[in-house]
């Protein structure tokens, strides 16, 4: 049974999906943050929609990159708060990118042209962008240090 799960943690390892699981784990407290803060500033301040989502998106981003940097990709990073602060910066330029481009396009498009409850078509974009936002962080801003310098 210990060569059996040796082999299972060996595989989910070279392909990362150990980590690439955490990743969904920490992306669905961002979930969360962002759903429960949209609902918020929307649905009981008002906001209009797409700022509030923009606002749940940068809570939802700092939420992510805490978690993440804490456990998901946990030693990857420089120690130091200059170094900490610059994985931050990455991490928000990628979340950056993927979220406030791709997730506010996706819930506009689908939301204006298709009639879905912003919600509901809030969680569709959230899931689009996973993939790409992993393979960013996993291949920049976590890049891991000992691989790089070889």
């Amino acid at each position: 049974m210990k060569k059996l799960l040796a082999k299972i943690k060996l595989l989910l390892e070279k392909y990362n999906l150990l980590r690439f699981a955490k990743f969904g784990i920490v992306g669905g407290s961002g979930v969360v943050v962002n759903m429960l803060f949209l609902w918020l500033f929307k649905g009981i301040l008002g906001i209009y929609y797409l700022i509030a989502s923009a606002m749940a998106i940068t809570l939802a981003i700092t939420n992510n990159f805490i978690w993440n940097d804490l456990w998901t990709w946990k030693g990857r990073g420089e120690i130091g708060i200059k170094a900490y602060l610059l994985r931050y910066l990455k991490f928000c330029f990628v979340s950056g990118l993927a979220d406030y481009i791709g997730n506010i396009s996706i819930l506009w498009i689908l939301t204006h042209f298709f009639g879905i409850y912003y919600l509901i078509s809030n969680l569709v974009a959230i899931g689009i962008v996973m993939i790409f936002k992993f393979f960013l962080h996993e291949n920049w801003t976590f890049r891991d240090q000992k691989i790089s310098e070889n």
